[in-house]
């Protein structure tokens, strides 16, 4: 049988088994309080630490943002490339986008003197105010960027005292072509290189071919290695230049040319360049057609880039490689918006 008792201040009676029963829920509920307590310390950390990690993430967005202003205004950044790879039209690239940096940021710009000896043979170069190798000691924070043919849009946006080195081919012409008439100042032709050319011109063209359209054909070291341009697709390119212009002469130039002849040079409106011509008189030979019909490799493109004709047709082949390197490229950078694709041609 239940003991009854009387709680003091109340007119209600109270069992001492309902007085153990209120107890133990009394202990319950302040042990629940506990736990709730502890689950909202962790809650407010956690929120804690993340508005921290969320404010922290501010603040570099917009030191970069800053950072970019005084980079563009202080011209303490520097553009380093040290080494040149590849032949004539990698180096051209490697070149340009060195250059073409430097003048898009103001930034100091210091060249591999071995690559500038190797393009001074060609080119009448006269850049002014290159940093010299010692001078390098004193930049601090070098990035060094390496790089096939992706554009980088924010490659100089994080502090205005890095020095960016470059690497790799930078085959992207997105890096320059807003300083193309300060590149081609640099790169003209030594006039040794011109004047042969210019007597080959007078000598095998005649003064009645109004169309000039110049081809170039690389096979070489691509062959069995790499795919080349096919015979088809030169063929095709050169019948829309005779559907769409009068009086047409093709010039070819490539590293293959006893191929070129065998394969194209039986028509008399075909001329292959001598097989005394080096690659750069090849080169300011393409400058010199009003056309250019391009295969594959970097060393056509640079014909149609130092074109006299700014507004000739530049016919190509689509970027054919697959390789490691190029599975990152992107044809709208690697092939300026006036290049038509013979598919793409009216």
């Amino acid at each position: 049988m239940s003991e009854q008792r009387t709680m003091p201040g109340c007119d209600l009676n109270e069992t001492v088994e309902d007085s153990g029963i209120r107890n133990r829920f009394a202990n319950r509920k302040m042990g629940g309080n506990k736990t709730l307590k502890v689950t909202s310390l962790i809650v407010i950390m956690v929120i804690f630490f993340y508005m921290l990690n969320i404010h922290s993430q501010s603040v570099n967005i917009s030191q970069l943002s800053k950072n970019k202003l005084v980079l563009n205004s202080t011209k303490e950044c520097t553009i380093i490339l040290r080494h040149g790879i590849g032949r004539l039209g990698n180096l051209l690239f490697q070149f340009a986008s060195a250059y073409g940096l430097s003048l898009t940021y103001s930034c100091r710009l210091h060249l591999d003197q071995q690559l500038i000896d190797e393009l001074q043979k060609s080119f009448e170069i006269n850049l002014k105010n290159l940093l010299q190798k010692s001078q390098l000691n004193n930049s601090t924070l070098t990035n060094r960027v390496y790089n096939h043919c992706s554009y980088i849009p924010i490659l100089l946006h994080s502090n205005n005292s890095y020095s960016i080195e470059l690497s790799g081919y930078w085959q992207v012409y997105r890096y320059f072509i807003d300083h193309m008439e300060q590149i081609k100042q640099q790169l003209r032709f030594r006039r040794s290189i011109l004047d042969r050319v210019n007597n080959f011109f007078d000598k095998n063209i005649s003064k009645n071919a109004s169309t000039s359209v110049g081809i170039h054909i690389r096979r070489g070291d691509f062959v069995g290695v790499r795919r080349v341009s096919s015979d088809k697709y030169i063929f095709n390119a050169m019948s829309h230049f005779l559907a769409k212009y009068h009086s047409v002469i093709f010039i070819i130039t490539s590293d293959d040319k006893q191929y070129c002849r065998k394969t194209f040079g039986q028509n008399k409106n075909v001329l292959v360049t001598l097989d005394s011509f080096s690659a750069v008189d090849d080169l300011a030979t393409l400058t010199l057609c009003k056309h250019i019909i391009l295969t594959v490799g970097t060393f056509g493109l640079w014909g149609a880039f130092l074109s006299h004709n700014r507004l000739g047709d530049v016919i190509t082949d689509s970027k054919p490689d697959r390789t490691p390197l190029d599975v990152d490229c992107r044809q709208d950078d690697y092939f300026p918006p006036w290049f038509s694709f013979l598919n793409n041609t009216n």
